[in-house]
């Protein structure tokens, strides 16, 4: 009776070391809850980051175009008061000149050719007093650019292949002018120089400086 009562003593022992080994072994109900619960807060952050980003990255485009938008009406004022400026001083010229005529460099237009550094422009030529008459003359041109780091002047008469060299005068409100302008390797052009020399008697010459700068 003793050895039995050992020996069923010693199974009781033996299957409870056996069941707590099992129930270690064994994450707990509320374990499981704690690290469900870590996953869930986890899941939740990380969708608050995406959406964190997508606004970010939304918030980066808008500024990117409002940007864009405000440098391209920057530059259409500061145009525009460049013209303004150009009107005024035209005006104290004419002022200046005892009412005689004025002749006013506009709408000019540089464009690359399909030769290498030959350009194509065109500009017009208007009479800014009304019914002042016939006004003649001629206009010439020069860039004005760098050859290695020095500014030099070089008229179209010195650019082989540019033509015309001068432009013949002669209208009584407006008249369009076009040409060709090969640059020689080496040089940086940087303005064009349009010079009115007129013939008609009361009439303003007229110096006008374009920068250099070729619609791709």
């Amino acid at each position: 009776m003793l050895l039995m009562a050992i020996g069923v003593a010693s199974g009781g022992i033996y299957f409870f070391r056996g069941q707590l080994g099992l129930d270690a072994s064994r994450p707990s109900a509320e374990s499981m809850r704690t690290v469900e619960g870590e996953r869930d807060a986890l899941t939740a952050q990380a969708a608050e980051l995406r959406h964190r980003i997508i606004v970010l990255e939304r918030s980066q485009q808008i500024d990117h175009e409002t940007n864009r938008a405000a440098s391209e009406q920057l530059k259409a004022a500061q145009d525009e008061r460049l013209a303004l400026e150009k009107e005024v001083s035209f005006l104290r010229r004419l002022i200046g000149a005892g009412g005689g005529g004025i002749l006013q460099p506009t709408d000019f237009e540089l464009k690359r050719t399909e030769r290498p550094r030959e350009f194509h422009y065109s500009l017009t030529i208007r009479q800014l007093i009304q019914d002042f008459g016939e006004s003649t003359g001629s206009v010439e041109m020069q860039i004005i650019g760098k050859r290695n780091g020095a500014e030099i002047t070089l008229p179209l008469s010195k650019l082989n292949g540019s033509e015309p060299i001068r432009h013949k005068m002669g209208f009584k409100h407006f008249q369009n002018f076009e040409g060709s302008i090969s640059i020689p390797e080496g040089f940086e052009p940087e303005n064009l120089v349009v010079e009115i020399k007129p013939n008609t008697n009361k009439l303003v010459p007229v110096t006008e400086v374009f920068p250099w700068s070729p619609e791709q």
